[in-house]
């Protein structure tokens, strides 16, 4: 399947964050990662979602400046609030496109990102259709998570205790009777670097994506060509 790439920026209070777009020529929904670098540079996770037809957008969601202050890798969860309200931003500015308006929106949360996506959502019910957090520090979200409808999956670490722990506390406070999902993916270490529980991980996000944008009425399928670009 061919995925057309272009690079893009998206304006937050006065700030450009820099983006990569990935949409494959039949696109039937859009995911946006949200995590740290190794989100952002490992393209396996990018790639499972390609392939189940889904398009992605991953941002810097750190500006140049913010990358070297101490304070983002000392206090970790100490910007989930800054970094859910620039996803909420970069959401309102998909909106804009004419082409990828149409499409049904998931967020995809790693690292720092699992909480900032469940606050986002908290905060933007009608924006998202879809929620995965794949391992990382979703309990930073608080209180918040109760306040969250949108269907979720938590993907934790099956071989880290203290992360399973952690995965299960938030699906526990996750809304009952609201469309969530639990799996500890068995062989994953908190950060998820083994490159097999990694793309397990990625296909049961793939499917809850396509799950449940299945039910969300809309136009099915986007035809994506160079002139859409």
């Amino acid at each position: 399947m061919r995925v057309h790439q272009r690079d893009v920026e998206v304006g937050v209070a006065g700030r450009l964050l820099a983006g990569f777009l990935c949409v494959p020529e039949r696109a039937s929904g859009l995911v946006m990662l949200v995590g740290d670098e190794e989100l952002a540079k490992d393209s396996s996770v990018r790639e499972v979602l390609h392939a189940a037809g889904l398009a992605t957008l991953g941002l810097d969601w750190r500006t140049a400046d913010e990358e070297q202050a101490e304070d983002w890798t000392v206090r970790e969860g100490a910007h989930v609030e800054l970094i859910a309200h620039r996803l909420e931003v970069a959401r309102d500015w998909l909106q804009r496109d004419d082409v990828l308006s149409l499409l049904p929106v998931g967020f995809l949360g790693m690292g720092l990102g699992a909480a900032a996506v469940l606050v986002a959502a908290a905060h933007q019910p009608q924006g998202v259709q879809a929620v995965v957090t794949l391992g990382g520090r979703p309990d930073k979200a608080g209180s918040v998570v109760a306040e969250v409808r949108v269907p979720t999956l938590v993907l934790g670490a099956g071989e880290d205790a203290d992360r399973a722990m952690l995965a299960r506390r938030v699906f526990d406070g996750l809304a009952p009777g609201m469309r969530k999902g639990l799996q500890l993916v068995e062989g994953a270490s908190r950060r998820f670097e083994e490159a097999a529980p990694r793309a397990r991980a990625a296909r049961m996000a793939a499917a809850w994506f396509s799950d449940c944008f299945r039910a969300v009425a809309g136009p099915g399928v986007v035809e994506w060509s160079e002139g859409t670009a």
